[in-house]
């Protein structure tokens, strides 16, 4: 289990809740924009869904209550055994949207443009820009229908292939392995992801065992097509002219079976499709790419005796510092393309492996309680859909999703928050700074919303800076106030740490120690963004933290990138005070007695 080892290094930390708060008494009234509605059809009608919240997602759905649940409850178990397999922290990095179509044709407002394929389709989306992330499933396809090229072998299997069956809950557990994947900087290849996310979304479990990357026998087929398969024969042994009853949906079949007398795409092709193409995205089907990153995923970290894992780890780690090409391809694995390529097809067809299997003496995946789903308010509905149509690319159609509650009187912080990021982005910077004032003053507690409103701020009094050319200490205080308010709230943005070194060297006010320890918390979390680490520098300096202020200059004097970088953070150390001499070393103790030697262990791992 290396690659997850490997995988399990990538730092996740917690989300905070989305708790509503009314605003103190006193505050400050805050004056909203108003919106005229000229055109009926810019006011989408009120629309029932269902919400809930589960650790790390918020959860809208137009299903069933019971398809709800039922879902929900088999991803809960699947996060258990993932947990297993995967190590990760209890907590996500932030609140995720998790929406689910079952009804009234939903799922489609949700697609990017440009995505669907002919001979490939998809039944779930994974969006994200940014830092925000959403998961939409389309609980109201059982089939798709694609277009049917390679149909040779359909009547004596019994299926068709031009419908391909839908299992939502790989399909979810599928876009919940990207989202954690995505996490990673610099992201990983989307092959790697799309190769892993087919392994884990396969991994078998129940209360006490979990089957982890073991393949199908390419050679069953589902009962359905081998009861159709059955009558076919028994019809055309009577009857040379009998009609053929129609096949049965064709499956997500492994690597083993999908990629049977098919051509692999060239190594060149593969290493260049991107995450947001349609290769990536259009996974169910005639999706050869797909299929082919599962089965090199596979072979390397599971296939023919383990012999590719160490050069396999060594391509994925240098690809973060360098692009893919055959040279380095063959620095690692010392095989060209072609080589590898004839080597894939091999294990294609005959696959030798070592699956793994965890097994307990008593339950270790817990089935939860079922998941308590009441009316989403019109603030919830608007704001979820409309922010999930923000990342599919449809700005049209999400701000009707986002003004429709609003103009029905709806004033929830979090809608507010929305809107104002929304307008800031795509609309009116005017609109924008009410909204986001509005909602700093209802205390919700959205990072993006805090950061940008003192984005606002700050140009604002850079415009009209009231201590001569410096930021007066009112000024300042009022730009910090957002950021002091975001700051250990989910998710941790670097822009933060950003805007207050930017408002610190502008600004006639003098620093506290808590103003420092909060940016050399920044470079600590963000040792790369240098202005922010000189920065943190200059304000441990000021306040009277020399150690602090040494260590933050020597990094940057190490890690700057060109001699005018370097300059300024050798002119901040030759600033400084003399560093303070360090702790002499305590005495050391006498030796202990030597243990006795403790006997290997033989016992085997499985």
């Amino acid at each position: 289990m290396k690659a997850i080892a490997f995988l399990a290094a990538m730092t996740l930390a917690g989300a905070a809740g989305m708790a509503q708060t009314e605003p103190p008494p006193g505050d400050p009234i805050v004056e909203l924009p108003k919106f005229v509605v000229t055109d009926t059809r810019e006011l989408p009608p009120p629309e029932p869904w269902r919400y809930a919240t589960m650790p790390g997602f918020e959860i809208l759905s137009n299903a069933s209550d019971k398809a709800t649940q039922r879902l929900l409850r088999d991803f809960d178990m699947f996060r258990q055994a993932l947990s297993h397999v995967w190590p990760q922290p209890a907590r996500l990095p932030h609140t995720t949207s998790l929406i689910l179509c079952g009804r009234r044709n939903k799922f489609e407002s949700f697609i990017p443009a440009g995505r669907y394929v002919p001979d490939a389709g998809f039944a779930s989306v994974f969006l994200k820009q940014g830092q925000q992330t959403a998961i939409v499933i389309d609980l109201q396809a059982t089939t798709l229908n694609v277009l049917n090229i390679d149909g040779l072998n359909d009547a004596a299997t019994g299926t068709d292939s031009g419908q391909i069956a839908v299992e939502h809950d790989k399909q979810l557990y599928r876009e919940y392995v990207r989202y954690l994947l995505s996490r990673n900087e610099p992201r990983l290849p989307a092959w790697f992801e799309e190769g892993l996310c087919q392994i884990i979304m396969r991994m078998e479990f129940d209360k006490r065992w979990i089957v982890f990357a073991k393949l199908e026998d390419p050679n069953t087929v589902s009962a359905q097509a081998a009861m159709v398969a059955q009558l076919n024969s028994m019809n055309t042994g009577e009857d040379a002219e009998a009609m053929a009853l129609p096949g049965a949906p064709a499956e997500d079949r492994d690597f083993n079976a999908a990629l049977q007398r098919k051509a692999l795409v060239p190594f060149e092709k593969f290493f260049a499709v991107e995450h947001d193409s349609v290769e990536a995205t259009n996974v169910l089907g005639n999706n050869r790419w797909a299929k082919q990153a599962y089965a090199f995923v596979h072979m390397c970290l599971y296939g023919l005796n383990e012999k590719y894992q160490k050069p396999f780890m060594t391509f994925l780690q240098r690809l973060g510092r360098e692009p893919a090409s055959e040279k380095l391809f063959q620095e690692c694995f010392n095989k060209t393309y072609k080589q590898m390529l004839m080597e894939l097809r091999g294990y294609i067809d005959f696959t030798v492996y070592k699956h793994r299997e965890y097994r307990a003496k008593e339950d270790v995946i817990i089935a939860p309680p079922p998941l308590q789903l009441r009316d989403a308010t019109e603030s919830e509905v608007g704001r979820i859909k409309g922010e999930a149509m923000v990342l599919a690319g449809r700005a049209k159609e999400a701000r009707a999703q986002l003004i429709a509650p609003y103009t029905r009187g709806e004033r929830d912080p979090y809608l507010l928050a929305a809107l104002g990021l929304y307008e800031k982005k795509h609309g009116d910077a005017g609109r924008a700074r009410k909204f986001l004032e509005a909602a700093f003053a209802g205390k919700a507690k959205r990072s993006e919303a805090c950061v940008e409103l003192a984005r606002l701020r700050f140009a604002e009094a850079v415009a009209k800076p009231e201590a001569g050319s410096e930021l007066s200490p009112a000024q300042t205080a009022a730009i910090l106030a957002p950021l002091s308010f975001a700051h250990g709230k989910s998710p941790i943005l670097p822009a933060l740490y950003d805007l207050a070194g930017d408002v610190w060297a502008r600004s006639a006010a003098r620093p506290t120690k808590e103003d420092a320890k909060l940016m050399v918390e920044g470079a600590q979390l963000f040792p790369t963004r240098l202005r922010t680490v000189f920065q943190a520098g200059v304000l441990a300096r000021d306040t009277g933290d020399p150690k602090a202020a040494h260590a933050l200059a020597d990094h940057g004097i190490r890690y700057a990138p060109d001699a005018n970088v370097k300059q300024r953070f050798e002119s901040l150390k030759a600033s400084l005070p003399p560093a303070p001499p360090e702790p002499a070393a305590a005495p050391a103790a006498a030796p202990a007695a030597a243990p006795a030697a403790k006997a290997p262990s033989t016992a085997k791992k499985k």
